[in-house]
């Protein structure tokens, strides 16, 4: 699960960005970067991103059939409701439109240079959504199943995309997307999508080559030649990226569990440690040895990891080697976007 290309905290505002297409910008992003710098792969990279915040600009398309949209969209019905720029995206930009009669929400993404595309989306009041648009890069399999789209050649009509969302019978009441809480249900949205990509299995490295190869003819990109070497090591780079990703995101659980005081949060928040099923042991022993001078090849450490352990076994094993201000404690267990235990410092509260 990788694409070419995205800390919503429970105690902010949450943020909106496109739904549909930044979805598979959220980890394809992160690709695209890495061909572009596969040359010189040392270079600071893009990584996969979990979460999103939008921010209200007054800025410029640089595609003039971005304004041709636009003005088809509000030909339809649909009022301008911001241009957005994404923090964790820098290229992005994003036009809003609200329909006040159907409640549905337009977004027009400009992705820099490359490609713009549009998606028409239809929120409902039991958390599904509906969308149709000319998302370039779409993968059915990496949605879950209470959100639906349907992808459109890049340059349809926009008449033809409102056409078929109209056409679509309602699955619940309709929850009006509007300026003011456009961005809640985008965040909301990206993040339970991007909870479930993130809980999906990475692919071995073949099967990532392949569709780096079918996402990079579909955004009409030329692939450089790499050696073995350079897939390898932008296979690695995104497994590490991806493992981030998801430890950001179950950050974000932590702190929407309730179970975590703000006081507490702010003591912990940077030195929690996830252990959950995609790690390997080497993983595993790392992270119980974050507050400790000792690494993974210490004689002791080996021992426990050649003992095949269940990941909490050898995480805790692990920490009963250790004097107490190097260990951690259990502190929850969460079940998105990966089932994972949760340790905080043993001296944090």
């Amino acid at each position: 699960m990788w694409t070419t290309i995205g800390v919503v905290l429970a105690t902010v505002a949450l943020t909106f960005v496109g739904l549909f297409v930044l979805l598979k910008f959220g980890i394809r992003w992160y690709f695209s970067r890495m061909l572009k710098h596969a040359q010189a792969l040392g270079s600071a990279q893009q990584g996969v991103v979990p979460r999103i915040t939008m921010q209200l600009e007054k800025l410029q398309f640089t595609d003039p059939q971005v304004r041709q949209v636009m003005h088809q969209l509000k030909s339809l019905g649909y009022a301008s409701a911001g241009r957005y720029t994404i923090d964790e995206m820098p290229s992005v930009k994003v036009w809003a439109g609200t329909h006040a009669q159907n409640g549905s929400l337009a977004l027009v993404l400009e992705l820099a240079d490359r490609y713009f595309c549009t998606d028409l989306v239809r929120f409902y009041d039991n958390g599904a959504a509906l969308g149709a648009g000319t998302n370039p890069v779409f993968r059915a399999e990496h949605y879950p199943r209470h959100i639906q789209y349907q992808q459109f050649p890049q340059h349809t009509p926009m008449q033809e995309l409102a056409q078929w969302l109209a056409a679509r019978p309602l699955q619940a009441a309709v929850v009006a997307a509007t300026p003011q809480n456009l961005r809640q249900l985008n965040t909301r949205m990206y993040a339970e999508m991007m909870d479930f990509q993130l809980s999906l299995p990475m692919p071995g490295l073949a099967q990532w080559r392949r569709m780096a190869m079918q996402d990079a003819a579909a955004l009409g990109n030329e692939v450089p030649a790499l050696t073995e070497q350079q897939w390898q090591a932008a296979y690695d780079a995104q497994r590490e990226s991806q493992q981030a990703a998801t430890e950001e995101a179950m950050q974000d659980h932590v702190l929407r569990s309730g179970q975590v005081s703000a006081a507490q949060w702010q003591a912990i928040a940077h030195e929690l440690v996830y252990v959950y099923g995609p790690l390997n042991a080497d993983d595993v022993a790392e992270r119980a040895l974050r507050r400790s001078a000792w690494t993974t090849d210490a004689p002791q450490v080996e021992a426990l990891m050649r003992q095949n352990l269940t990941h909490a076994a050898l995480f805790e094993s692990i920490q009963g080697l250790l004097p107490e201000d190097e260990r951690f404690a259990y502190l929850i267990s969460i079940n998105a976007p990966l089932d994972a235990r949760v340790y905080r410092p043993v001296q944090a509260f």
